[in-house]
């Protein structure tokens, strides 16, 4: 406990020297203080009236203590009135903050008060520990304190350190009597105290034999603080504080915390002193007696205890004979070396194979890269490193093969003069356990279908070389390769014969490179190369290369199957700085690829930058296109070949965007398709059909349709009323056969029963389907059957190539003749000159649309077309009539 006696009597010279002391500190105060000093009257300090010996009220109510006083000793030096408040911890940090007092003392300093004061340095240590009730016992380390409510003073800073260690449950008290009071009623069992008022308390009211201290929280600092950002008076208060001497410090410090009182002893303390010094010499010999019995004794018991110790040696070497692992004994001194019959046995020989066995022994049956890491290992345990020797080992097995071992040993004696003498360890067989972990490993970072190494490993290699590159300033080159088209080979052929393709295309990109060279599967048809300088020569040869040999027929399922691929590349430093940077470049590149035909390869530029940030663009302005009217209706004529009039029309989309004008569907149709928005466009269109469809068809007769092209991603989606199509035309009160939707022959190789299901539908509603760019995907005729299909549309690149006799235009002529056999009819796209126009009707095509007739015009212009049409039929007749 802490002893708080009177002050101690001082000495003329003490006194003395105090006085000069006090104006030698007082003059240097005068030097240094600011100017300000002289315009403060008076300074209010507040703090903790539950804090002795430091600041607390006495029997009369006076606030007294160690703070009291360096203040009292602050205002002789300063000259400026100090008004010392004292009252509960938490109503005195308030009144600081509310403007109620200059200073506040004894605070700790944490993060949180930290934005609400400016604190001094620090003056004073105080321990602040944790106590329990006797009846909690245990209590060892911040950690044990989870789980249960701890007592706190309000506003005592401890709360913090309490929160750190995990506590979330707290009583607030108003001072440390209310604390000890409330844990002694049951209230609480463990409260947070600062040591010195702690031992105060307890002491005072008797109770420090029941409530105890378990262990220190922390070590507290005292600091004087002040309003936040308040400069001028904490430097004040540091400048009046600092012309207070060491000696009158080490005065108010003694006064309160007490000192040892040299006096003389009384006749009867020696009287005490001699029947001490007897009793003690007594209890020596009685001692020294006992001692001598007790090391016999304990000499009787040390031999029974090394008997036990040889027993128990025997049966833990039973015991570790039992769990199969091999032990070994090593005399460093002598290089001799003894293993048990199981360590053998692992490698496949008997002791006596081996005999005689030494260090040679274990070298030669040990890998030689193993053997130089263990020894390594070894060295360092020896020099007290580490504390035990554990190392993974190969060692060979009498029929050849290598047996992983776990090797774990430890130093076990030295000799007298401190050098390493004999070393103990076992030697457990972990092969199973390597090749498990070899297996998971695998499968972690390898690709199971092609055995290609998969994302994860790729970015894992692709962080290495780069950071290699960027040490020995050297260039690495990425690849990333994507299947065009896969997915409709995937559909059409299933998933076993796409699973087919991916392991041909792997070899086939894996036998283009060397070795060394890391080829991985990242996930899908998706590929990726990483070249490190040197690998490869001319990256253009190799990159036409891959394409290739990919692009080269693959048997699957008895049917010779073509993929083609797009390569996108960046470099390293020239197109990115780090791994994740390249890849993206590398993607960025390999989109632009497939953008501009596919089976093609792009290096990364800012160009491409550029065109991706314009589709990022694109798709954002998208989103308000419909709702802002900025799409635009258009409509190119499909004219009978036999009679040379417009008999259907196709309806085609324009977006006129507000600050880039009219932009083609090449670039936006695309993009919608990947946002999504596609479906409130698509559904735009045909509306905009519909209601041509409806307004026309009075001065075009029955024949009259206009086709709507349909986004696969609108037959695969889900559909609500609101881009319903069918229920659009049931609202119009139109025929269904005023529509024809055109979709792609790779829809129909979806096998989403969702897709037959919308075309029975549009079959059952009248509206008619056309398979538009017929002749250009992975045509398989069998779905001509198996759908009912009313036009083929003529993809323009035959048409374009269209001539006598050429190879485009026995194509047409064999689509046509299939067409008809079939009962389909035939629309040519893209005619332009009037021999494509000839040469169709000579091969018996239908109808036809393209320039050479009108390109897509707005709804209006279509009227104006039709209403000429429709002038010129009645005006014919009439001429007819008057030459009879």
């Amino acid at each position: 406990m802490h002893r708080f006696p009177a002050i101690f009597a001082r000495g003329g010279l003490r006194r003395l020297m105090s006085i000069l002391c006090m104006l030698a500190g007082g003059m240097l105060l005068f030097a240094v203080l600011p100017l300000r000093a002289a315009e403060i009257k008076t300074i209010t300090v507040i703090s903790d009236d539950n804090y002795p010996p430091y600041l607390f009220k006495d029997a009369n109510g006076n606030t007294v203590g160690i703070v009291a006083d360096y203040w009292a000793l602050w205002e002789q030096k300063t000259g400026i009135k100090v008004t010392l408040l004292s009252t509960a911890w938490e109503q005195a940090q308030q009144q600081l903050l509310n403007g109620q007092a200059d200073v506040i003392e004894m605070i700790f300093k944490n993060a949180e008060r930290a934005q609400k004061y400016t604190f001094s340095d620090t003056y004073a240590t105080v321990p602040v520990g944790i106590y329990a009730h006797e009846s909690i016992g245990g209590l060892s380390a911040p950690s044990m304190l989870q789980g249960f409510t701890v007592a706190v003073q309000k506003g005592d800073g401890c709360i913090f350190k309490l929160k750190e260690a995990g506590v979330k449950s707290f009583r607030l008290y108003d001072n440390y009597e209310a604390l000890i009071k409330a844990t002694l009623n049951g209230e609480v069992k463990i409260v947070c105290m600062d040591d010195y008022p702690a031992s105060y308390y307890l002491y005072r009211l008797g109770v420090d034999d029941q409530i105890l201290r378990a262990f220190t929280l922390y070590q507290g600092k005292f600091h004087r603080a002040v309003r936040k950002d308040d400069l001028d008076t904490l430097n004040l208060v540091e400048q009046g504080m600092a012309a207070i001497t060491p000696a009158e410090r080490q005065a108010i410090e003694t006064k309160w915390k007490g000192s040892h009182l040299n006096r003389g002893m009384s006749p009867r303390q020696w009287m005490w002193l001699t029947a001490m010094t007897v009793a003690i010499t007594a209890s020596l010999l009685l001692l020294i007696l006992t001692l001598r019995l007790a090391v016999k004794r304990k000499t009787f018991e040390i031999e029974s205890k090394r008997k036990e110790l040889e027993l128990e040696r025997l049966r833990l070497t039973e015991i570790i004979d039992a769990t199969r692992a091999g032990t070994w004994e090593w005399n460093i001194q002598t290089g001799e070396c003894q293993f048990n019959q199981r360590w053998a046995e692992i490698l496949g020989y008997s002791l006596e194979a081996l005999a005689p066995i030494d260090l040679a022994t274990a070298k030669r049956l040990t890998h030689p890269d193993d053997w130089q890491t263990s020894m390594a290992l070894v060295e360092r345990h020896l020099k007290g490193e580490i504390d035990y020797y554990e190392c993974d080992i190969r060692m060979q097995h009498r029929d050849g093969h290598w047996v992983w071992i776990a090797d774990r040993g430890r130093l076990i004696s030295t000799t007298a003069g401190g050098e390493p003498c004999m070393m103990r360890g076992t030697h457990i067989d972990i092969t199973e356990k390597k090749q498990a972990d070899a297996v998971i490993w695998q499968q972690a970072n390898f690709d199971s279908l092609t055995q290609l190494p998969n994302r994860h490993y790729f970015h894992q290699q692709m962080k290495r070389v780069v950071t290699e590159a960027a040490a020995s300033q050297q260039r690495v080159t990425l690849l990333l390769l994507d299947l065009d088209r896969f997915k409709e080979v995937n559909d059409s052929l299933g998933h076993r014969h796409g699973d087919e393709l991916l392991i041909e295309v792997g070899q086939r990109i894996r036998q283009c490179l060397a070795p060394e060279v890391t080829v991985a599967r990242l996930g899908a048809d998706e590929f990726a190369i990483i070249l490190p300088e040197g690998l490869h020569g001319d990256l253009q040869s190799l990159c036409n290369q891959l394409m290739q040999d990919i692009s080269k027929a693959y048997i699957l399922g008895g049917e010779r199957i073509f993929v083609t691929v797009s390569i996108g590349i960046s470099q390293y430093p020239d197109d990115a700085v780090h791994a994740e940077e390249m890849m993206q470049h590398a993607e960025q590149a390999m989109f632009d690829a497939k953008s501009h035909g596919r089976n093609s390869l792009r290096f990364f530029s800012l160009a491409i930058r550029e065109a991706l940030s314009q589709r990022v663009s694109l798709a954002r302005d998208l989103r308000t296109a419909v709702e802002n009217g900025e799409l635009r209706d258009y409509y190119q004529p499909i004219i009978n070949l036999q009679s040379g009039l417009i008999v259907k029309a196709e309806a085609l989309m324009r977006w006129q965007h507000p600050t880039r004008g009219l932009i083609s569907p090449a670039l936006f149709i695309p993009v919608a398709e990947e946002t999504g928005d596609i479906m409130a466009m698509g559904h735009w269109i045909f509306q905009q059909a519909a209601q041509h469809a409806l307004q026309w068809q009075a001065w075009m007769g029955d024949e009259f349709a206009i086709s709507v092209n349909k986004s696969p991603v609108q037959f695969v989606e889900q559909l609500t009323k609101q881009y319903d199509c069918l229920e659009a035309l049931r609202d119009m009160g139109l025929d269904g056969k005023r529509i024809v939707v055109e979709i792609t022959e790779g829809l129909l190789l979806n096998p989403d029963p969702v897709v037959e299901q919308r075309l029975l539908q549009f079959r059952d509603r009248g509206i008619q389907v056309a398979i538009d760019d017929f002749g250009t995907g992975y045509s398989s005729l069998s779905y001509l059957n198996k759908f009912d299909i009313d036009y083929l549309k003529i993809d323009q690149s035959f048409t374009r190539n269209l001539n006598a006799g050429n190879q485009s235009y026995v194509l047409c002529e064999a689509i046509i003749v299939m067409a008809h056999k079939l009962g389909l009819k035939v629309i040519a796209e893209g005619v332009e000159t009037a021999l494509q126009r000839d040469l169709l009707l000579d091969i018996h095509c239908d109808y036809a649309q393209g320039f050479f007739y009108s390109p897509p015009v707005p709804a209006d212009v279509f009227a104006q077309m039709l209403v000429q049409q429709s002038r010129q039929a009645v005006i014919s007749p009439r001429k007819r009539v008057l030459k009879a």
